[in-house]
């Protein structure tokens, strides 16, 4: 390929070592220029205005967020995609740089696959944002980035699973708090998810309400951590739109899975989240169709199962709930056991977390109880 046919990349970064790696790493397929501090970087942005610019975040004269909020503002820049770099990835860290606009988030020293997939994502997205029949935010940068991740999952046969995360009840928060609240709670979530996942997760915003986040290398139990997180962090949020809820479809990929079914995986359960009231994580790997509602347990469990769950939704141990119930430690588990089965409980998951995520109203009144008799 002729250099002028190259997408252009400009590297904006005070360290002369890092632009030379990164440099290296993007040789073949793009054409690379370098600025060696924020106030060069804007001045090259304008002139050359390149396809995708990598941003360090720590620079002397202008930091890698003042660099961006100035490429924001601008029209001939605000539409080129920003990916961030940094020595420190932390979630935090991570967090302002998407609050302000980057795309992606890199960490140093960069990996030459990596870097380069990542980019190409960001060159792609660029396309996109100038492309009218590009539909959602970051759908194609999500199914691109996915299948990457796919791949590489079934070549070294490790884990991977996805978080599908949809806003309870926007169209009423828009109603009642005007738009303005909505757009804002929107940026909080995707912060918030941002935040609450590991450094080597990406989230991305699929849709009006709609989140993704791919967690390589995580089986479903981790999932399930990661979007329980997730969830109790949005609830805290503050604003007119506070403690806001959300649902979330969670799947671990399988060894047939492609992207299609991946997704419909997640898809599937995110809709039984839904389905089953909302404000809840739900695993594709779940038997049940509909959440257990605490009014109609009595259906399902004998009167000493009932016990035990409710012992187990107020944190008690075994031996206490054998106290307080007059059977041995051992019929304890035994009806642990039979609970477990009954509400499909999966094995890497305690039964008392379960109950305690999806009991929450059960355990506001026992809690109220406990007040009272204490």
């Amino acid at each position: 390929m002729d250099a002028s046919d190259k997408p252009v990349v400009l590297l904006i970064d005070d360290d002369a070592d890092s632009r030379a790696l990164a440099e290296f790493q993007l040789s073949d397929g793009y054409t690379v220029i370098q600025a060696a501090s924020g106030v060069e970087g804007l001045n090259l942005a304008t002139d050359r205005r390149p396809d995708v610019i990598v941003l360090d975040v720590t620079m002397p004269d202008l930091d890698g967020a003042s660099v961006m909020r100035k490429l924001a503002v601008d029209p001939v820049t605000r539409e080129i995609p920003v990916i961030f770099l940094s020595a420190v990835a932390e979630g935090e860290e991570r967090a302002r740089g998407l609050e302000v606009g980057a795309v992606d988030f890199i960490k140093k020293p960069t990996h030459g696959r990596e870097f380069l997939a990542r980019v190409d994502m960001a060159a792609r997205q660029r396309i996109r944002n100038t492309d009218p029949a590009f539909a959602g935010p970051e759908g194609d940068l999500f199914r691109a980035r996915l299948e990457q991740e796919i791949a590489r999952t079934h070549r070294v046969d490790s884990a991977l699973s996805l978080l599908l995360v949809n806003i309870d009840r926007m169209r009423d928060i828009n109603h009642t708090h005007g738009r303005g609240s909505g757009d804002d709670l929107l940026r909080a979530v995707r912060r918030t998810i941002a935040v609450k996942i590991r450094t080597s997760d990406t989230v991305f915003r699929l849709s009006g309400d709609e989140f993704a986040a791919i967690l390589p290398d995580a089986e479903a139990g981790t999932a399930m951590v990661a979007a329980e997180r997730c969830r109790d962090g949005i609830a805290s949020l503050g604003g007119d739109a506070g403690g806001a809820a959300v649902s979330i479809g969670i799947a671990e990929l399988s060894q047939g899975d492609g992207l299609v079914e991946f997704i419909a995986k997640a898809r599937d359960a995110l809709d039984k989240a839904k389905a089953s009231g909302g404000d809840r994580s739900w695993r594709s790997d779940d038997l049940r169709r509909h959440a257990i509602n605490p009014g109609s347990l009595a259906e399902d469990l004998t009167d000493r199962e009932w016990a035990v769950v409710t012992h187990l939704a107020a944190r008690r141990t075994e031996a206490d709930i054998a106290r307080r119930m007059g059977i041995r430690p051992g019929t304890v588990r035994s009806h642990k056991a039979r609970i477990r089965r009954k509400l499909h409980v999966p094995p890497d998951i305690r039964l008392s977390d379960f109950v305690r995520t999806n009991f929450r109203e059960l355990i506001g009144r026992l809690e109220g109880l406990e007040k009272k008799t204490s």
